[in-house]
């Protein structure tokens, strides 16, 4: 057995028992990531058999197993979706339209009836033929629709879900998304997702490049092996990542101290205007309110909207009026529009302007214009962003 594949086969082993592991502990412990580890288990068990069967040579004596994992292919870009949905969104579990992703799952399966109902003997003919060269298997093990097409539309389609779930974490994580920012190589979602990506992109090279190769008849083994190891290399690290980091991924610290760096100075700031942030509740809903503001920054974004604060918060816009006006004596906007301003002030303090412009901060700070920050801004503090910045560069204390 030559090297790589001997590499080959205890990575994609060893991150078929991590996915497992992850699945079993997730499950017991109420936690999202089991639906990150069913999609590294379909990943990695589809490649250890392939690599198994067809280059190892075990199909030989199992000959009717051909083609019986290829439809779980169908599977590891849905539940990765679920599991960046579901931990943006705070959701457990599947609803019931859920099972339209595994619709093209079923339908592969049905597609593929007219070659499970194969003759043994036909089976081991091709089953050497595939030994013999692994590359003829997207030729020749058909249903009703070539193997190269459905292979096409798989790749497609995960392509589709990734940028669907990059999209979701753009519009509701934007600093998750960030690869250069400290707070996306902290979080667990953002790392899985890097790799997914790093997945996804081998595979997809991989397969551009051999349909290159199988019908217009230019080789590339090169890019071929190189891609392979991508792929391969992809689901190593992230297998060692969830074996590594049990206590993030597990839920086991699920009440992290918050950043040093965040809004707290503010709020001391201003509790002193007798403006200060009221103590959440021990309930779930106000739970996620607080990690939504604290944590996860929500308030970031330009574009948030009652609407998409209260899906993250699972609740209606009602009930989130209610309970905001409750729990922080704020409306939504004004809500929001408190920790902004608090950002920017921890921004002022950091030098921010020293090398950078009132607009840039009003953006980057959650505002979609300078004269709505200066508003908010005033309102808070009583003074205006430059008047602040002016007293701070004086060493007025301004807390």
């Amino acid at each position: 057995m030559e090297v790589s594949l001997l590499i080959f086969i205890n990575i994609l082993f060893l991150a078929t028992v991590n996915a497992t592991i992850l699945i079993a502990i997730s499950h017991r412990t109420g936690t999202k990531t089991y639906l990150l580890g069913w999609s590294l288990l379909f990943y990695s068990l589809f490649f250890l058999v392939y690599f198994l069967w067809f280059h190892a040579g075990w199909i030989l004596r199992f000959p009717h197993f051909i083609r019986t994992v290829n439809p779980l292919m169908f599977l590891t870009a849905p539940f990765f979706y679920f599991y960046i949905r579901n931990t943006l969104f705070d959701r457990n579990g599947l609803v019931f339209k859920d099972s339209l992703h595994f619709i093209p799952a079923i339908l592969h399966v049905l597609d593929l009836m007219p070659f499970y109902l194969l003759s043994y003997e036909r089976k081991l003919e091709l089953a050497k033929m595939f030994v013999e060269d692994p590359g003829t298997l997207n030729l020749y093990a058909d249903g009703f629709v070539p193997t190269y097409a459905v292979d096409s539309f798989r790749i497609l389609l995960m392509s589709a879900y990734l940028a669907y779930s990059l999209w979701l974490m753009y519009r509701y994580q934007p600093n998750w998304i960030n690869p250069l920012h400290r707070e996306a190589l902290r979080n667990p979602l953002s790392i899985a997702t890097f790799l997914f990506v790093l997945i996804t992109f081998g595979y997809f090279s991989y397969h551009t490049f051999w349909m290159i190769e199988a019908l217009a008849g230019f080789q590339f083994p090169g890019l071929l092996s190189f891609f392979t190891w991508v792929t391969v290399m992809g689901i190593a690290v992230l297998s060692i990542y969830l074996h590594l980091n049990p206590e993030k991924l597990y839920g086991l610290q699920r009440n992290q101290p918050a950043d040093p760096r965040d809004i707290s100075t503010v709020v001391k700031d201003l509790e002193k205007e007798g403006k200060a942030t009221p103590d959440v509740k021990s309930s779930d809903t106000a739970r996620r309110i607080n990690e939504l503001l604290t944590q996860k920054q929500v308030f970031l974004r330009q574009d948030l909207k009652v609407g998409d604060f209260a899906a993250m918060a699972g609740v209606n816009s009602r009930d989130l009026s209610m309970l905001l006006q409750n729990e922080y004596h704020k409306g939504f906007r004004e809500l929001i529009n408190h920790y902004r301003v608090a950002y920017a002030i921890d921004k002022l303090k950091e030098g921010y302007l020293d090398s950078r412009t009132l607009d840039a901060l009003s953006r980057d700070s959650g505002f979609n214009s300078r004269v709505t920050f200066f508003n908010a801004f005033k309102k808070e503090i009583g003074l205006s962003p430059s008047e602040y910045w002016s007293r701070f560069q004086s060493g007025e204390d301004l807390s």
